[in-house]
This record gives structure tokens, sequence and C-alpha cells, in this order.
């Protein structure tokens, strides 16, 4: 990050709720179904999952004689606080769907460059390990190694999701401006370093110009399949955390199912 944007780097961010989020237009812009057009779909951080608990950051907006920081600048910044918090939380993931309210309580583990997920019953493990050049996921059961494309645990995120994996990787560039609820926001497009690196082949970030990730569109197979939006944050050891993410998954044919929620407390 340069010496500019260094300097106005500040870890803490509003503290506001995101419940009403209207839809960004970017220059972007794929094809939308009505129910899209509409802002139906929630969605939250991960979401998950990794909880990834999208730490939320802070700085300074830009003047208007300044150019704006670089996709890697502004990704850097969303990610700044899980750098360094060295810090343990609870937190669950809740859904309500037709087989019923599905409640999956977890334990974050944050160490420096590493982010641990622990569930009980039966015993497992989600960590991703944090690096200059990308980052790594791994997930471990009691049989061991164990396969990341499934879903987590009778939800509808995956354990990619959880692990809000697309904020780590290095292939990103800005493509315009907008704004949510009256926040100024950087949109950041950002797609996988290879094809079997992802479940997603792009995802459009809008990025609130204090630090804050808003919201996450996923696109897989041409269309939006998740979005993952910040509903809630939370002061907690002098800066902002997540509190609350709500994650959308979307058919091919744009049609919204039962959100999975994406929750986060101290320990």
């Amino acid at each position: 990050m340069n010496r500019r944007w260094r300097e106005r780097f500040n870890p803490q961010l509003e503290k506001n709720s995101m419940d009403s989020p209207k839809q960004v237009k970017t220059r972007l812009n794929p094809s939308v179904s009505g129910s899209q057009k509409r802002g139906r779909f929630p969605a939250g951080m991960a979401l998950f999952a990794a909880a990834a608990l999208a730490f939320l950051g802070g700085a300074a907006g830009a003047t208007a004689s300044e150019p704006p920081p670089s996709a890697r600048e502004i990704l850097a910044m969303v990610r700044a606080n899980e750098s360094y918090q060295n810090r343990n939380f609870t937190g669950r993931l809740r859904m309500s769907g037709e087989a019923g309210r599905v409640i999956v309580p977890f334990r974050l583990l944050m160490r420096g460059h590493t982010i641990t997920y622990q569930f009980a019953n039966p015993p497992e493990s989600l960590v991703l390990h944090l690096g200059e050049k990308g980052s790594s996921l791994e997930r471990t059961t009691g049989s061991g190694r164990a396969r990341l494309d499934g879903l987590v645990r009778g939800t509808d995120i995956t354990y990619e999701d959880l692990a809000l994996k697309f904020l780590y990787w290095n292939n990103a560039k800005v493509v315009g401006e907008d704004s949510l609820m009256t926040r100024h926001c950087w949109v950041v497009q950002a797609v996988p370093s290879g094809r079997g690196d992802s479940q997603y082949h792009m995802v459009p970030l809008s990025v609130q110009k204090s630090g804050g990730l808003l919201k996450a569109d996923c696109y897989s197979k041409g269309h939006l399949a998740k979005r993952f939006e910040v509903r809630n944050v939370q002061h907690a050891a002098g800066g902002y955390v997540l509190k609350t993410m709500r994650i959308q998954r979307l058919d091919a044919a744009g049609k919204d199912h039962s959100p999975t929620y994406l929750e986060i407390n101290p320990a």
C-alpha cells in the first residue's frame, strides 16, 4: 500500500445497519433478473465463513484531487484488521428453509495470518492460511483432510463462502464508483487466479471508501449465484468487526432461496 493510503488508514468504521441496501450499478452490469433488480436477495460475507468475518477497517476518504487507490490497496484495507488481530470469537450460521430451521455454532480463532473455524458434533475445522501471494483453505474432519466443495452443515453456503476467500484473490481491478445507502463506494472486480481455484468466475465488491466491505456479488457460469451483504457491525477491541452478514443464494433462473446469516460475537 502506498504511503498516502497507509497514512490515511484508520481501523474505525461507522457503526451502522445495512438492512435495506440498494443494488449497486457498476460499469460491469451483467444481465440481472427482475427479482434481482428489486433487490430482494440479501447476502452476508463469507461469508461465511470464514466467517470470514470481514473485519471492517477504515480509511479517510480521498479528496477530489487525489487518484483512487489500486484494487490491491482497497482490498488490503478491508482485510487489514484480520492480519493482526489475535482474538477468539463465537459465531453461528442461521438459516430457515423448507426443512426447518438450521443453527450451526462455531468458534473463530484469529492468529496472525491464520483464521480457523472450529465446529463440534462431529468435530471439524476450516483453516484459512493467508500469504503475500495469496491464500489457501484447508478443511479437516475426524477422518483427515476433506473436500471443500460441499455445503456447510445443512446451510446454503460452501466452505469457500464461509472463508470469504474472494477477499484474498490477487487478480482484481477498480471498475467504477457508486453509492449504497448514501455511502460512497469503490467497485472492485476480483477474479480467481485459475479456473479450478473457485466455484465463482467473477466477484464485484462494493467497498466503502472508509475501507469497509458492504456487498459482494458472486457470479458462476454466467449468472449471479450468491450475494453477500454486511448488515451490522459491532465495536470490539478499539475497532469495528462484523456482527451480521446475509448470504443469499440464487439459481440460474434468478430465483432467490432462503438466506443464510453469519453472526459473530466476541468470545
